[in-house]
């Protein structure tokens, strides 16, 4: 039977956002629309949240691990924390509620009211009360392939998906091969099994919809050539990632699965199932998640020979093309330009024989330990149903529909899409698009935001706070002491009942008991009476980890009134029950030095200061370019007051010199309907002729100074500002060098001055004969590194110029082809249009030069083997693109670094590309990295997003776990200033050091990360890291040490 219910959101749809989907798009748009105070409903059809991500062992070019380093919300012991903590069953944000196992069933409605039914599947575990003892899983009887683990390990019929899962609880797969033995409900010790669990219906009513369901894999069955699933050591490429995954099923050791041996030759195709005849587009990551694999390979098995078959080296985002070379200098990956034909095995030795022709023209067959196959990207299997049932178009290839300049909008008003639904695309521009979806909704529910404000945030940034705090500074700690027995995850190995008894005869300890289960409902309640009922003013909980269930008895505690830097956690399962599961004695005694080291520590507890600070409801937008121009748009249609700064006498930027894109879009019209949107929008104040001279301050609190230089005038005018945060959307700029007769030759011009031409003088292409284009050209020295829009951008011009003119020749001189995505469709179509490509490597570029009125370029032609001659009507460099004039400067002025590119550098390469470090400054557009206006305008969206999301709240408090400097001890010295890795410390000359010298450092709480390297470094010890004090260091420290009593342990 399946029950009805209804959600407690469904009263005020314009409040409340489904984002269907749990991998990290969908986890990332969640968060910050519960940050800007809308409910939100994370829908997901699988049991636990993650999507592919999850799968993924390490990160390129970064090998983070994965869910870590996603949200600037300041974490529990660690300066860039995760988005996964913030989704973990005892941490999740109060505005979010996740239904996993569902899937949509039917929706009706329109754009601010949509009701959606939704269908649950019964997990049979009770999640709320599941303690991940693992006592079902070892019971059952019944063993299945894994999933998560792609076959290459088994599991049981109730399991987890992954060690670490969201929520963290077990699900049973009933199925047909579920026997209903009963074994797993009658061994669960706290009966969260329930095998008679029936679906549940959900109807809901909200506001918006954003689909982020990801993507599917190829189906390799279609490729028999290279033998997937018929050769056992034939692996595609996520398969290999979980083999190198720390928690996969070799624990991170690369093993044959023929025969568990390391292999010493493994080989990467490359485009298996992506740019061919059936699936003509490129699916984007292959070529990096392929580089980093080798690499990985080649640090866990230095000897291995790795190699790579690859078409184009598509390295086309920010720090990719340096992480190539790294892997070909550092790591000795080798790269072959072919495409493999096939493979097949040898009976005896398991050995794969590839064979491929080679550059040269050679047939080679080479024997390989293993085969890696990297894999093409798919529509998400779930797509055509919900497009279906959400009335979206779909493009020809299964993808969402939208349309270039409005990529996030799908064809229905209310309903975005954000992630690899969109297009093929890496875990950076995910994040960029699921924060620009949330902007995009915020702004479709204006009137809401803010309206669900949180009381249980993080501690870095918070919301208003219901309950009063009780003051016990000035009290005698009076400390209580709860131990989890944890059956039998704990109580198995450590004894409790004497761990209670030591406890209680701890000084400054009131109250000691057990506790079941303290992180279920019983174990709070007892508590949080155990508080009131003895006016206990320090909590320690003896349990699990910090990492899952520290923040989650923070507020258990500060609901009760007390500061949460007053209670302690002691790991007393982690680091005693399970390492220490064959020694119970030895586990104890190691439980109570824990146990009187966190109850000495809590006793010298001080609790943080936060400094509480209406945002300023204003934004600084400093640039104005589509991406200055639409983030200032997105903030003011959502009722914020907006501040544009153009250092030039117009808005537009690079978007003035492009009049027609490879899709056939108008970006002129864009521009002029850009510009008059925000002329006439009565919150946008635009200044132009102006620059930034000044910006100080914290998030929520800026100041600014705007120096205006009318034209013909030589009278400044300064306008102060004030704001509460700061978007960098100063756009990057043509390179423009003496290369190539450049400058020198009429008939040399610029790709952008070619498509001027095309674009106003038609007539002058239809007489020409030859059109030769260079690619790559880039500053001699420089930084080597792509600017992803050139390849397309020849594509177009070289379409164009065919149209225009059927018979002139049009050569492309390219190292590596970058059409990445679904604009693979305009490079085949410059193919069939007669375009030739002729590839020429970086060591030996072409050469031009004029002889007698003539343009001649050489190059190395590397199929003929020899140099050829071509002479042109009209030589077309593609420049790199390089930051705009005076981005250095600005950067020094906001205190925020550079790339090696010389852009401006994001607070985490993958999880975090639109924020800084420095909390309220976010980047959008070019000055973060080249990109097409699609990806421009969404990265502009997500800057907005991430803006609205801080100004919407009512009230935020700053502080925290950061460092403070007492003055009177501080010598001067300016070693915190040289070793801050943020640049926060700085020398107030006001203020009076030691024995009166003046100037003495300062830090302002708002924005120090709370790293504490000026803390480990400081010579005087003037510096302190607020709740992790010297005194708490040492009161821990010497706890640790401190003998047990050996009456207590007999």
């Amino acid at each position: 039977m399946v029950s009805q219910v209804s959600c407690e959101m469904a009263s005020d749809p314009r409040s409340c956002v489904m984002v269907v989907g749990g991998g990290v798009a969908g986890m990332r748009a969640a968060i910050d629309l519960a940050e800007a105070g809308l409910r939100v409903i994370l829908v997901e059809a699988t049991p636990a949240l993650g999507g592919r991500v999850a799968q993924l062992g390490f990160m390129f070019p970064t090998h983070d691990c994965v869910l870590c380093r996603g949200t600037s919300d300041h974490g529990y012991g660690c300066t860039r924390p995760a988005i996964s903590p913030a989704f973990l069953d005892h941490n999740i944000h109060p505005n979010i509620t996740i239904l996993t196992n569902t899937r949509m069933i039917a929706a009706t409605g329109q754009a601010g009211d949509f009701t959606i039914r939704l269908r649950s599947e019964p997990r049979y575990v009770d999640v709320g009360r599941c303690t991940n003892c693992g006592l079902c899983a070892v019971a059952c009887p019944i063993e299945l392939p894994s999933g998560f683990q792609l076959d290459l390990s088994m599991r049981k019929a109730i399991y987890k998906m992954a060690p670490r899962t969201i929520p963290d609880a077990y699900v049973v797969d009933k199925g047909p091969y579920c026997d209903d033995c009963q074994l797993c409900v009658d061994i669960c010790p706290t009966q969260a099994v329930n095998l008679d669990e029936m679906p549940v219906e959900h109807t809901v009513r909200v506001g918006a919809v954003i689909l982020a369901i990801g993507y599917s894999l190829t189906d390799l069955r279609e490729y028999e050539e290279y033998g997937w699933g018929r050769y056992s050591n034939v692996l595609h490429a996520l398969q290999y990632e979980r083999l190198a995954s720390r928690s996969g099923p070799t624990e991170g050791i690369v093993v044959r699965p023929s025969d568990g041996q390391m292999p010493k030759r493994i080989a990467w195709l490359q485009c298996v199932g992506s740019r061919d005849q059936k699936y003509p587009y490129c699916s984007s990551i292959c070529c990096m998640y392929a580089t980093k694999q080798a690499m990985l390979a080649r640090q866990r098995v230095p000897d291995a020979t790795c190699r790579v078959f690859v078409m184009d080296e598509r390295a086309f985002n920010k720090e990719f093309s340096a992480y190539f070379e790294r892997s070909r200098k550092e790591f000795g990956v080798e790269y072959v330009r072919c495409r493999v034909s096939g493979v097949r095995e040898d009976t005896q030795t398991r050995n794969l024989i590839v064979r491929a022709v080679y550059p040269d023209g050679r047939i080679v067959e080479e024997p390989f330990d293993m085969v890696v196959l990297s894999i093409g990207t798919r529509p998400p299997v779930l797509a055509k149903e919900t497009a279906e049932i959400l009335g979206i178009d779909l493009n020809p290839w299964g993808f969402c529909e939208t349309d270039k300049f409005l990529p996030l909008q799908t064809s229905q008003p209310g309903i975005y899409v954000c992630g690899t639904f969109q297009s093929p695309k890496e875990i950076a521009e995910s994040i960029i698009d699921a924060a620009g979806a949330a902007g995009d909704v915020m702004r479709l529910l204006r009137a809401t935001l803010g309206k669900h404000k949180s009381s249980r945030a993080y501690p870095f940034i918070t919301r208003e706070i219901e309950r009063p705090e009780r003051d016990v500074t000035g009290e005698p700690p009076r400390v209580g002491v709860f131990v989890c027995d944890c059956h039998p995850s704990i109580d198995s190995t450590v004894d409790i009942n004497l761990l209670v008894r030591y406890a209680q005869e701890q000084e400054g300890v009131v109250y000691a008991t057990a506790v079941g289960y303290g992180c279920l409902e019983a174990g709070v309640k007892c508590i949080q009476t155990a508080i009131e009922e003895h006016q206990l003013n320090r909590i320690v909980v003896a349990g699990c980890s910090h990492r899952t269930h520290e923040p989650f008895f923070q507020r258990v505690v500060r609901d009760s009134g007390l500061h949460p830097t007053f209670f302690e956690l002691v790991n007393i399962r982690e680091h005693c029950a399970w390492v220490h599961s064959a020694y119970p004695e030895e586990a104890t005694r190691k439980a109570m030095q824990l146990l009187y080291a966190g109850i000495r520590r809590v006793q010298s507890a001080v609790p943080w200061q936060k400094y509480r600070i209406r945002p300023v409801p204003r934004a600084l937008v400093i640039g104005g370019g589509v991406a200055g121009m639409t983030a200032a748009l997105n903030i003011a249609d959502s009722g914020y007051d907006v501040v544009l700064v153009e250092r030039l006498g117009e808005l537009g930027g690079n978007l003035r010199h492009v009049y027609y894109v490879a899709e056939g879009h108008n970006p002129q019209r864009l521009l002029r309907d850009l510009i008059n949107r925000v002329r006439g929008h009565e919150r946008i104040s635009v200044f132009t002729h102006s620059q930034v001279i000044e910006h100080s301050g914290a998030v929520g609190a800026f100041r600014s100074v705007v120096r205006t230089t009318p034209p013909g005038s030589a009278t400044n005018i300064d306008t102060p500002v004030e704001h509460g945060v700061t978007i960098v959307a100063t756009g990057g700029q043509e390179w423009r060098g003496d290369v190539y007769l450049l400058g020198q030759h009429p008939r040399v011009l610029t790709e952008v001055e070619l498509e001027d031409r095309i674009a106003h003088q038609p007539e002058a292409i239809a007489e020409l004969k030859h059109v030769v284009m260079i690619q790559c050209v880039r500053p001699p020295n420089g930084v080597d590194y792509c600017s992803r829009v050139c390849c397309t951008s020849s594509m177009k011009n070289a379409i164009r110029i065919k149209l225009l003119n059927p018979t002139c020749q049009v050569t492309v001189l390219y190292r590596d082809v970058i059409t990445y995505g679904f604009r693979e469709q305009y490079y085949t179509e410059a193919r069939r249009r007669g375009a030739v490509f002729v590839r020429y490597d970086e060591a030996t570029p072409p050469q031009v030069e004029e002889e007698d009125g003539k343009l001649l370029v050489r190059v190395n032609e590397p199929v003929l083997k020899r140099q050829i001659c071509l002479e042109p009507d009209l030589l077309v460099l593609n420049m790199a693109l390089v930051p705009s004039e005076g981005t250095a400067e600005l950067a020094h002025m906001l205190g925020i670094p550079l790339s090696r590119e010389g852009f401006f550098m994001e607070a985490h390469i993958k999880m975090r590309p639109m924020d800084f470090m420095a909390e309220g400054i976010f980047v959008a557009g070019m000055a973060h990295y080249p990109k097409f206006i699609e990806e421009t305008i969404s990265n502009a969206q997500a800057a907005a997003g991430r803006a609205i999301s801080l100004l919407a709240q009512g009230a935020l408090y700053l502080g925290g776990s950061v460092a403070e400097v007492d003055q009177s001890k501080c010598v001067g010295c300016l070693t915190c200033t040289r070793t801050c890795p943020f640049g926060i410390p700085r020398i107030d000359p006001q203020a009076t050091g030691v024995g009166g010298i003046k100037g003495a450092a300062y830090i302002n709480p708002a924005v120090c990360q709370g790293c504490g390297t000026c803390t480990g470094e400081c010579p005087a010890r003037a510096i302190q890291l607020v709740h992790y004090t010297d005194q708490q260091i040492m009161a821990h420290g010497l706890g640790i040490w401190a003998p047990y009593r050996e009456a207590v342990c007999q």
